[in-house]
């Protein structure tokens, strides 16, 4: 979630030089990172239930968005970069 946040200063930095297409990197990072954020808490209820019934199951879930949130950003970063 940091990085995330962090990352999303760092474009912030970017924004004169590429202009406002860097946006959307933001949205993307910042968002990622408030969905984290956000369900934190129901990740941690529930990976410590699973270890009081000594069970615990991958949350794929969040696996696969947080996936597809980093793919987004390093996709829409390569082709900000390369449209300069």
């Amino acid at each position: 979630m940091m990085a995330l946040v962090t990352a999303s200063a760092i474009f912030l930095r970017w924004l004169p030089r590429y202009g406002l297409l860097i946006l959307v990197l933001i949205v993307v990072s910042f968002g990622a990172a408030v969905a984290i954020y956000l369900t934190q808490k129901r990740r941690y209820r529930t990976a410590s239930e699973g270890i009081e019934r000594e069970k615990v199951e991958a949350d794929v879930n969040a696996v696969l968005w947080t996936a597809l949130a980093g793919v987004a950003l390093g996709a829409l970063g390569l082709l900000i970069v390369a449209s300069e």
